[in-house]
């Protein structure tokens, strides 16, 4: 891949892992703007839109909403500030998970009936 080479979103799809439709949604919504239009209409992408949904594909993979990409792909907020937010409400996550599990082993080791909770 060179510079000055655009790509089609077909070629976007099978370089990113992508679908042709989510990198379509992506690019209505401006997260990831066509660089240029063929003769025929079609969107065109350079090396950098490539980088761009590597990172988006990246960052929804680690569970950020599509708000939380924009802002980062704005700058509004930064890449480690939310890796941070998000990593505290993982653990908000996994202490519930933790608790609920307690409870569901504390039944389970009862052998209590429906009756007894009724």
């Amino acid at each position: 891949m060179d510079g000055d080479t655009l790509y089609s979103i077909g070629d976007l799809a099978r370089r990113t892992g992508l679908t042709v439709k989510t990198i379509r949604f992506y690019s209505d919504s401006g997260i990831v703007p066509p660089t240029d239009r063929s003769p025929a209409g079609y969107r065109l992408y350079d090396i950098d839109a490539l980088a761009r949904l590597d990172l988006v594909r990246t960052l929804r993979d680690l569970g950020l909403d599509l708000a939380a990409v924009r802002q980062v792909l704005d700058r509004e907020i930064s890449l480690p500030e939310v890796a941070a937010a998000h990593a505290e409400a993982l653990e908000v996550q996994i202490r519930t998970l933790r608790l609920r599990r307690a409870v569901l082993r504390a039944v389970a080791k009862r052998g209590s009936t429906l009756r007894r909770w009724t």
